[in-house]
């Protein structure tokens, strides 16, 4: 036999060798011990949906009626809009905040690709 296929006798560390049901007497007491957990484990697994929201009831029902009137404040604001927001253009994304026409400068054909000049030229205002 080689080193790994040599096995070390576990015997003398093994208490069911000494001890007479040793390892009956072990599952019984983990089972024992175990029974609370694996019962609210059962449990919750035929939870549906609505006993969910009522075990987050505490939880739920302030923050839902916090959210309720920070909206009603929102819109009750003086500062809020009923005109929608004009839509932007993805040009006009692009080029907000930029200098003269500094993309397609960039881009041209004969013009060298340079990206400090274009991130320079994009800085500035």
């Amino acid at each position: 036999m080689n080193d790994l296929e040599e096995r070390a006798p576990l015997d003398p560390i093994d208490p069911g060798t000494r001890i007479d049901g040793f390892w009956i007497r072990f599952h019984a007491g983990v089972m024992d011990r175990a029974a609370p957990e694996l019962a609210r484990r059962r449990r919750e697994v035929e939870l549906g949906f609505a006993e969910v929201v009522f075990a987050w009831r505490r939880a739920l029902v302030p923050l839902s009626l916090l959210a309720a009137a920070l909206a009603g404040v929102l819109l009750l604001s003086p500062k809020a809009s009923t005109d929608p927001p004009l839509p932007m253009v993805l040009e006009e994304a692009l080029m907000l905040d930029l200098g003269s026409d500094p993309i397609p400068a960039v881009l041209a054909r004969e013009a060298q690709l340079d990206e400090v000049a274009f991130l320079t030229m994009s800085g500035r205002r």
